[in-house]
């Protein structure tokens, strides 16, 4: 059995570092190396006690985590816990492992550190290991040029196949482009919110307001936020019918 992993909660409030403490609590495999209220501290404790993974807040008094990232000889495994989500661009950017939204929650962050064991024991040439798989809350990075965003789980209406990529459909009424193909998609998200409805099409079974039969074998699924409706099969359409009774 592994070693638990060493944590160092660096946070300016008491309080939030109580909250992530009680949240490592409930995590197998952690143990609490420290806890430091600012960027001297953490750099000292990272010194000398050598934390295999940093809990980070952003915003501090008068400083931030990227100060002590910039302070650093070499590189930390490092997760950023924070209330402030226009950080997370720029956490990802300095290869920030997870940036986890306060009030943290224990099953997100044992996924998160489960990263950092991957990180430390995956080999460089293997890139064959399968994708985690996404909770609903769950946000997931999508890296455009113009735009790079954070989009959640849930506010993904439909996933449709668009040639060699696949196009996501967003609650806000705005599209993502990935190179994910619908078959990654399918085996990642979550089972119990998401069918595929047609070889080209996933849906959420949340967003979906009607299901219409047409002529022949055909269906007509309409989703939340589209005004032209989904094709389904009849026999996807029995599995939806069931799922959505």
């Amino acid at each position: 059995m592994p070693d638990p992993l060493r944590v160092l909660i660096v946070d300016d409030e008491r309080l939030a570092r109580r909250s992530v403490r009680s949240a490592l609590d409930d995590v197998e495999d952690a143990a609490v190396a420290g806890e430091a209220g600012g960027v001297d501290a953490a750099a000292e404790q990272i010194h000398t006690s050598e934390p295999d993974v940093v809990l980070l807040d952003v915003q501090m008094r008068g400083e931030t985590g990227f100060d002590l990232l910039d302070r650093l000889d070499a590189p930390v495994q490092v997760i950023f816990v924070t209330a402030h989500d226009e950080y997370a661009v720029r956490a990802f950017e300095v290869n920030a492992l997870d940036y986890l939204l306060k009030p943290v929650d224990p099953d997100r962050l044992a996924e998160a550190l489960q990263r950092t064991r991957t990180a430390e024991t995956a080999l460089p040439e293997d890139d064959a290991t399968d994708p985690e798989g996404f909770r609903y809350d769950d946000l997931f990075f999508y890296e455009d040029g113009r735009r790079p965003r954070f989009i959640q789980v849930r506010e993904i209406i439909c996933i449709e196949a668009a040639g060699n990529y696949t196009e996501l459909y967003v609650a806000d009424g705005t599209t993502a482009l990935t190179s994910t193909t619908l078959s990654t998609w399918t085996d990642r998200l979550p089972d119990a919110h998401f069918a595929r409805i047609h070889r080209s099409t996933i849906v959420n079974v949340e967003r979906v307001a009607t299901v219409e039969q047409g002529d022949g074998r055909t269906y007509s699924v309409h989703v939340e936020g589209r005004d032209d409706p989904l094709s389904m099969s009849r026999r996807r359409a029995r599995a939806l019918r069931d799922r959505l009774a």
